[in-house]
């Protein structure tokens, strides 16, 4: 009796051995097959509606599209997380590569250096419910979703050396504010070749470019962008709209239809002058509308006048002269959870559902008095909520003054942790530090902190062109230390 228990024992055994081998065999195939080309790629496009492929059954292999299985078991290949997923996107327990990742409600596959089911720059896939993403790089969007993102594991070729190095590591652009009367200076101009991406400081604003009704002075403008397409340099427009730096004629034109008339030509005068060879990717078109508290806009001649509609026609005037540039809309003290960040979602929620055309919104980190810090933790929520609209995020103007007694060590950190939370959303794709050195910070002639006395050092080199803590905390988030 012994003996036979043994013998169906043993066959067991052997059973279970044979089935196995026969498992790591196909897995193997797989493998085999996808370094092959016979399996979908990694960071694959999604599907015609910008949605991943789904599936209902099979396994999904490594950076694959869709292919989860929807009875749970997958084989866990290239640091897939245990479970099955559903729809072919990782629910809580679905299939994520080590950097890529699902969206939440499904439908999406993994990717190395995109968003969930997309290439870096192609259609992402991702929840058709606008679901939040998922994940390490799923990213979600209304309605079908929004353009495919990086990956929030920095991919770095070496060591880098300078910041717009690093933020390639995760496809991100590093910018800087440029001010056209400091590039006479060699060391404001060495200093801003780390960077990839610029900001006109004020060359832009309507007063300098359009001091009097239909006398356009574009050339402190052409300056910087001139400065920028010489040294590689991508270009944000800053500003079109504003409540500040408006000439007296604009606040003096009597009627809401002429108003609107000359805020429309403006848009489309500076916007065709800009749009010609590829160097200005994309403008804040509304700047600061919102009333600190989230209550209501600023009293302006736009908002008396035209109302909060003067929002809608200032996008749609912007896309009529340029089809290309990204469309964004920038404010301060929003960039974590408060009523006036709610506000600012809110609004440009209602813009994506109207079908306005806006690619994204601009996050201000001014940080210190008078401007309360937000939680980093806080402003990745942000972040997030935004991206699940389908729209962009960028850190617009970024500074972090000492004033309120931060040591340098706690500065440092602020920049990296800050930095680190725009790395992680997929849909984050440019941070700019508003200014590069002390030495010609806005902050200094900021009368409303508490610096009186102090020097702010509020950014990444001080006053003498040396690197501070700060950008060493900037240069760690970036390549994902």
């Amino acid at each position: 009796m012994a003996r036979h228990k043994l013998g169906r024992d043993s066959s067991r055994v052997m059973l279970r051995e044979r089935r196995l081998q026969r498992g790591l065999l196909s897995a193997l195939g797989l493998v085999l097959a996808a370094c092959q080309g016979e399996a979908p790629p990694s960071g694959g496009k999604g599907g015609s509606n910008g949605t991943a492929p789904s599936a209902s059954s099979g396994t999904s292999t490594v950076g694959g599209v869709g292919g989860g299985s929807s009875a749970g078991s997958s084989p866990v290949v290239a640091g897939g997380s245990q479970g099955g997923s559903v729809n072919g996107g990782s629910s809580s327990g679905g299939v994520a590569s080590a950097v890529g990742g699902g969206s939440a409600s499904g439908a999406a596959g993994a990717s190395t250096t995109g968003g969930a089911g997309s290439s870096a720059s192609g259609a992402g896939g991702s929840s058709g419910s606008g679901g939040a993403a998922g994940g390490q790089a799923g990213s979600a969007g209304a309605n079908g979703g929004g353009s495919g993102g990086t990956a929030n594991v920095p991919m770095c070729k070496g060591t880098p050396t300078t910041l717009k190095d690093a933020g390639a590591c995760s496809d991100r652009l590093i910018g800087t504010a440029i001010a056209a009367n400091h590039l006479n200076d060699s060391s404001y101009t060495t200093t801003a070749k780390e960077f990839n991406y610029a900001t006109p400081e004020n060359e832009m604003k309507w007063d300098s470019i359009e001091p009097s009704q239909g006398n356009f002075n574009f050339a402190p403008g052409d300056q910087v962008v001139n400065f920028a397409k010489s040294n590689g340099m991508k270009v944000k427009g800053h500003t079109l709209v504003w409540r500040y730096s408006v000439p007296s004629w604009v606040s003096n034109i009597g009627s809401a239809d002429a108003l609107r008339s000359a805020m429309v030509n403006h848009i489309t005068q500076v916007m065709n002058h800009y749009k010609a060879g590829g160097t200005v990717v994309a403008w804040d078109v509304v700047n600061e509308a919102w009333e600190n508290d989230g209550t209501k806009f600023w009293d302006t001649p736009f908002s008396s006048k035209l109302g909060m509609g003067f929002v809608d026609d200032a996008f749609k005037a912007a896309r009529a002269a340029d089809a290309n540039a990204k469309l964004y809309y920038n404010d301060y003290r929003a960039d974590g959870m408060n009523a006036k960040a709610n506000a600012i979602y809110n609004m440009v929620k209602g813009m994506v559902e109207r079908g306005v055309p806006i690619d994204g919104v601009g996050l201000q980190v001014h940080t210190g008095t008078p401007n309360a810090p937000s939680t980093p933790d806080d402003i990745l929520q942000n972040m997030q909520r935004i991206a699940a609209l389908g729209l962009e995020i960028v850190i617009s103007e970024m500074d972090v003054h000492v004033c309120d007694g931060l040591t340098a060590q706690q500065q440092k950190q602020y920049y990296h942790d800050v930095v680190a939370a725009c790395v992680k959303v997929p849909k984050c794709t440019a941070i700019t530090f508003w200014g590069a050195s002390d030495k010609y910070s806005w902050v200094k002639d900021f009368n409303e902190t508490n610096c009186a006395g102090k020097n702010p050092s509020a950014c990444l080199w001080d006053d003498n062109w040396m690197k501070k803590s700060a950008y060493d905390g900037v240069m760690d988030a970036l390549v994902g230390k």
